[in-house]
């Protein structure tokens, strides 16, 4: 019987080749192909199969990373593991960038430490190492150790099960690894997602920030910010322009390319990182979303790992909607990898969307797509599924400025070919706002790009059905 973070690994390349390819996941495993292995047999190995070695502990500090043509695009790779020390053993495509190493009897090893990276991944290895947080409690992209070597933005765990799935198609082909998959992968799915923070601009915050900004400039002597005044007159006579009316306006833009997407609704306490629009706004709004969009919470601030808050919110959301909700994502993306799982199951969340970065875009746990959340203290899995955010909206054009689209098309572009699912959260009040002149059109423009690329559009509790 192999280790429980074997069966996990396993269960969780299963499940994303089922939803992400043309292959059937006993196709890579009840075959025996693939074999999860301690490093010594698999130096042993003699047959025509995979052995991954599962007994290869993570570096301390990061390794330098490296780069393999697969598919028309490249994989990035991470922590090189050493070939056996028998002279049979060769690399492929070769030694300075190797993606396998192989014998004479057609043996395949990862070339690199494929279930280690992967494990440490999926349970936030990188943040439990760490003590570094902000000042909302967050492990932010810029202390991963990922960062420094441009590595936020490659979906490691989608790579790894890329070159499985070639690896395996190849060896019954051929007896070669196959590095193209043309016909294996299935197309992109972008996950959209709205985090309903305002919904109407004349809350006393929203329009204190305003103030603020009026007079701010006569700090450092500059003229005052007239034109912030503009926006308090506009929204006390209109609150709902630019907030409420943009969440109506990017669902009829979402019919218009046959995408769907999930709503998180805020309710409960108000205050700065609390829900400012109010309770009431809510249920008008939930009139307008179809039912086939899906409906979840977002965790206010001060919910945060406590029950009775917790609870206080998700009953008054329950009671204006007939949706059961069972999916969410954190205000201020405030949560505790190795807490807030158990904590979210015990109040009835199945699928979870708050595992992203704040300050920069990129792939949190290395994976475009979502996961069965696992328990390292418990050497479990938990009843619930984690569909980490990869691109927050303000976040993508503060960090990529007019080169934004070109990077979204870019990251779709590397799924479409190694498989796998962008998810993106865009604000109601970021859509169409002339406050924010750099985000018009950006939403819109990213919705061609996902049509260009032939993208499906998959909401998380859909990512889940599809699978569970």
């Amino acid at each position: 019987m192999q280790p429980p973070e074997v069966e996990y690994i396993r269960d969780q390349i299963a499940n994303h080749v089922a939803e992400f390819t043309t292959l059937e996941s006993g196709d890579l495993f009840d075959s025996g192909l693939i074999r999860f292995l301690p490093y010594d047999e698999a130096a042993t190995i003699q047959e025509r199969a995979i052995a991954v070695p599962f007994d290869i502990p993570i570096p301390k500090s990061q390794e330098e990373p490296y780069k393999v043509r697969f598919n028309d695009t490249d994989l990035t790779l991470w922590n090189r593991i050493t070939p056996p020390s028998d002279n049979s053993w060769r690399a492929i495509p070769d030694g300075s960038a190797p993606l396998w190493y192989t014998n004479r009897f057609g043996s395949l090893i990862p070339a690199w430490n494929l279930f280690g990276n992967l494990f440490y991944l999926l349970t936030f290895g990188e943040e439990k190492e760490s003590s570094q947080k902000d000042l909302h409690g967050r492990f932010a992209a810029s202390f991963s150790p990922r960062a420094k070597y441009g590595l936020l933005e490659i979906p490691a765990f989608n790579e790894a099960v890329a070159a499985l799935v070639g690896a395996c198609a190849g060896l019954r082909d051929s007896g070669q690894p196959a590095f193209n998959i043309d016909g294996l992968i299935g197309p992109p799915v972008i996950s959209l997602s709205h985090d309903c923070d305002i919904l109407r601009g004349n809350d006393i915050w929203t329009q204190a920030v305003r103030l603020v900004r009026i007079f701010r400039p006569l700090v450092k002597m500059r003229l005052p910010g007239i034109s912030n005044s503009w926006w308090i007159m506009r929204n006390a006579v209109a609150p709902r322009a630019f907030y409420f009316d943009n969440a109506t306006g990017m669902i009829d833009l979402e019919r218009c390319f046959g995408y769907r997407s999930t709503f998180y609704m805020l309710n409960g306490r108000s205050g700065r990182f609390g829900a400012r629009s109010g309770l009431a706004v809510i249920p008008e709004l939930l009139k307008e979303i179809p039912p086939e969009w899906d409906i979840g919470v977002h965790y206010n601030y001060d919910t945060f790992l406590n029950d009775e808050r917790f609870s206080a919110q998700m009953e008054q959301l329950q009671e204006v909607t007939d949706s059961d909700i069972v999916v969410g994502r954190a205000h201020y993306l405030r949560f505790d990898p190795e807490k807030s799982f158990s904590f979210l199951q015990k109040h009835g969340i199945s699928i979870d969307e708050s595992s992203g970065y704040s300050d920069m875009i990129g792939y949190r746990n290395g994976i475009a797509g979502c996961f069965q959340v696992y328990d390292t203290v418990l050497k479990r899995p938990l009843e619930i599924w984690e569909l980490p955010m990869t691109i927050m909206d303000t976040t993508l054009v503060r960090q990529y400025g007019p080169e934004s689209i070109t990077r979204f098309s870019q990251l779709l572009y590397h799924l479409s070919r190694v498989g796998g699912a962008l998810s993106v959260s865009f604000h109601p009040g970021q859509f169409f706002n002339p406050e924010h002149k750099q985000m018009l059109g950006v939403y819109h423009r990213m919705l061609i790009e996902c049509r260009q690329t032939g993208a499906l559009a998959k909401t998380a509790r859909s990512h889940v059905d599809s699978i569970a």
